[in-house]
């Protein structure tokens, strides 16, 4: 993301006791479960030393200011696609999701035409 932080849609499976204190943690603070569970995951990879990870990876090439562009335009129709699939029955996230993905698009298109400006 370009604010810094990476965004990440994933699935958390909890038994039902430890899914109840979690929505009684996010009522306390007054908090949504996607940051709680973001604070949880921080704290915890906070706790482990270098040691206990693996290698980073060797960085890709960054994509040229087109190919992303094109790569979100792609998933942009994808994602539209399914949501319209869907209808009423598309998941609140989706649509958060789109709009996500429409601002990075305006951002790239801004950021190439400035480009060519110059």
């Amino acid at each position: 993301m370009s604010d810094g932080y990476w965004s990440l849609q994933c699935r958390v499976t909890l038994p039902v006791e430890q899914r109840d204190r979690l929505e009684r943690l996010c009522r306390q603070r007054g908090q949504e479960i996607s940051d709680v569970i973001s604070e949880i995951v921080l704290a915890h990879l906070e706790e482990i030393s270098e040691d206990q990870l693996a290698e980073p990876l060797q960085s890709p090439p960054e994509m040229s200011l087109p190919e992303q562009l094109r790569q979100h335009e792609r998933e942009l129709r994808r994602l539209r696609m399914r949501q319209s699939t869907l209808g009423s029955a598309a998941p609140s996230w989706l649509a958060g999701y789109i709009k996500d993905i429409e601002l990075e698009i305006v951002d790239l298109r801004q950021r190439i035409a400035e480009q060519s400006a110059s």
